[in-house]
């Protein structure tokens, strides 16, 4: 009777045994260890792609590689302890989004809404924010050209020849052109404008490098850039010029109305739209920039594609492009153009189509 009890205790402790182990492994596969382990392989695929082709990358390293690693070290140990791999993506990207260039962000809403604020004023929260085309004569000695995006959508790249026009038939002297809430597209859109507006050759003229990887390459192929993508396969440089053009041979047209010119900029005034704002810097000497705040900080890189995360899908974009002189920006993290005169009146009320108490 005792052996009987005691091979049906055996029995029990085992089956308590095989419960216990059971749960267990419920648990683990609770503990969702493939979705970690998922995030993890999606966060080497972004640090690895960044450094591998990030076109301002080998410059911030230079100078900020000790924080780097420190922010990498950091992030991974976050998804470690369960951080969903949208936000691991967003905490990294901005890292370069926030110190050196907002070319590099993450196709999320979360990134706009939560970490941009960060950087750039929401001014649709100070007042009635909703730039639109505007194109007349403010007095009799100024002209206003309000173009709040590149895209070519709103305005059209016919409605701001026509704008150029307006204004070269007004026999304005003076001549505004309001860029804020602009983020950018083409810089083809200020064709119109360049002949009127240059009137000396830059003190560095403008050279733009293409980083010169694997995948890159692959891109300007696909985007037709033939003469780029033939330079780029024969040579082994990390960096070559996107324009082997001389600026030294460009003429400067001769010089006319306007005899000054402002552009209004704000914290929303990016990429394409910067583009004007360093144009009218280096080759403009009767203009000059008026805002409250730095531009966004896109002025310096260009060309900009986006890549996948492989198991999350989470969307990047980052710029092939960087100009040759980011160095000092990497150097020194100052965001975006900051405004030649500080306009000390408060924000307008209301800022859409209407001539509003900045411009005048």
């Amino acid at each position: 009777m005792n052996n009987k009890n005691q091979i049906m205790s055996n029995t029990s402790i085992k089956y308590v045994i095989m419960i216990i182990a059971l749960q267990l492994s419920v648990t683990s596969f609770a503990a969702e260890p493939d979705s970690i382990r998922y995030n993890i392989e999606d966060f080497n695929y972004l640090t690895q792609f960044t450094e591998t082709n990030l076109a301002t990358y080998p410059y911030i390293i230079k100078y900020h590689s000790k924080e780097y690693e420190k922010l990498k070290k950091d992030i991974r140990k976050r998804i470690t302890k369960g951080e969903v791999m949208e936000t691991a993506a967003c905490d990294y990207v901005f890292w370069f989004f926030s110190q050196f260039d907002t070319h590099f962000f993450v196709g999320c809403h979360q990134f706009w809404n939560k970490y941009d604020s960060r950087v750039h004023a929401n001014y649709s929260s100070l007042m009635n924010y909703d730039p639109q085309p505007a194109c007349q004569a403010v007095d009799s000695t100024t002209f206003l050209v309000r173009i709040p995006s590149c895209t070519g959508k709103n305005p059209s790249f016919q409605w701001v020849d026509s704008a150029a026009t307006a204004y070269k038939n007004s026999n304005c002297s003076n001549l505004i052109i309001d860029i804020r809430g602009n983020t950018g597209g083409d810089d083809g859109i200020w064709t119109p404008f360049i002949n009127m507006l240059v009137d000396h050759k830059p003190a560095h003229p403008w050279n733009i490098l293409f980083r010169n990887t694997k995948k890159n390459m692959e891109i300007i192929a696909e985007r037709g850039m033939d003469d780029l993508a033939k330079r780029a396969k024969n040579t082994n440089s990390p960096f070559i010029p996107v324009d082997e053009g001389n600026e030294e041979d460009e003429e400067i047209p001769p010089v006319g109305n306007p005899v000054k010119m402002a552009v209004i900029v704000d914290s929303r005034t990016a990429s394409s739209a910067e583009t004007l704002v360093s144009f009218v810097r280096d080759y403009c000497s009767r203009g000059k920039i008026y805002g409250h705040d730095n531009t966004s900080g896109a002025n310096k890189t260009g060309n900009v594609v986006e890549f996948k995360l492989p198991h999350s899908g989470v969307t990047c974009y980052y710029p092939t492009c960087v100009n040759d002189d980011f160095e000092q920006q990497a150097k020194t993290k100052q965001l975006g153009i900051a405004p030649d005169v500080i306009i000390t009146i408060p924000l307008p009320s209301s800022l859409k189509g209407e001539i509003d108490s900045w411009t005048v």
